[in-house]
């Protein structure tokens, strides 16, 4: 059976394999029990694995999940390695269509179409493999260079013209640097306060700062703490008062009852 037989089986070219690379600088994937199922999936239908994979295979064919550090590294990597060997499919339909439509083809795009034309065997698998990596490198070290000339290009243009930004363009530049400058700040008090964000979206992260200087208004806006104020001046020792009161107040009771259980059974039923 031909090579292109056996992996064009189970394509499905959704997008184009640059918009799939993985970039650099994301979070570490976490694997959930959905992608795992997903991948043993992936590994049983490719004709021949890799070491690592086969590891892989074996260890998501376990009835027992709780894996290890040392099992979830392998299963990471099955996991990069599978989303590789997809986009690499997606490569060979793009080669395919370059041929059906008598584009100029590329020495290793026709190194790729003979290797897919041979019976498909572990050895033919696993150079198709290799040209299809070099190829994928090639293709990315060709667009960052186009993107460098038409940016090298742009700002030569600007040069020479002269032209200068617009106000509004200043005003955008101001405004993106105050956002960058805020994010920043946001992230770090976040990692003072040892809050872990980084599975949080933007928009959980504003209700969380929108919904604690609620709170705070609502507890300056109490009788007991505009008493404290009274007392003590300095910010700081004014919030420590203050939470002492509330501990001590936790201490007095009534007919065996503390008054703090008191007065929560006395408004419980308005938030049911």
């Amino acid at each position: 059976m031909p090579a292109y037989a056996t992996l064009r089986a189970s394509i499905s070219p959704l997008f184009m394999w640059r918009t799939i690379m993985v970039q650099r600088g994301r979070p570490a994937k976490i694997l959930t029990p959905s992608d795992l199922d997903a991948l043993l999936d992936s590994l049983q239908k490719i004709p021949f694995l890799k070491k690592n994979q086969q590891h892989a295979l074996q260890l998501l064919q376990q009835q027992d999940r709780n894996f290890d550090e040392k099992q979830l590294a392998v299963l990471k990597i099955a996991d990069r390695q599978n989303t590789q060997y997809q986009q690499r499919k997606l490569l060979i339909e793009q080669i395919k269509l370059k041929e059906k439509n008598q584009q100029t083809l590329l020495e290793n795009e026709i190194e790729i179409l003979g290797l897919l034309r041979l019976e498909l065997d572990q050895d033919v698998f696993f150079r198709l493999d290799r040209a299809l990596e070099s190829y994928q490198k090639l293709e990315k070290a060709a667009l960052d260079n186009r993107i460098r000339l038409e940016n090298e290009h742009r700002r030569e243009v600007l040069r020479k013209t002269g032209k200068t930004l617009s106000e509004a363009q200043r005003k955008r530049n101001i405004e993106n640097q105050r956002k960058y400058e805020l994010g920043g700040a946001v992230l770090a008090a976040f990692k003072q306060l040892d809050i872990d964000i980084s599975q949080t979206t933007p928009d959980q992260i504003k209700n969380m700062i929108v919904n604690y200087k609620k709170f705070v208004d609502k507890v300056k806006n109490t009788k007991i703490f505009n008493e404290v104020k009274q007392y003590q001046n300095n910010y700081f020792k004014r919030e420590k008062l203050f939470v002492d009161v509330i501990q001590g107040l936790a201490t007095w009771s009534k007919a065996e009852k503390s008054l703090h259980t008191i007065e929560i059974e006395k408004h419980k039923d308005k938030y049911s």
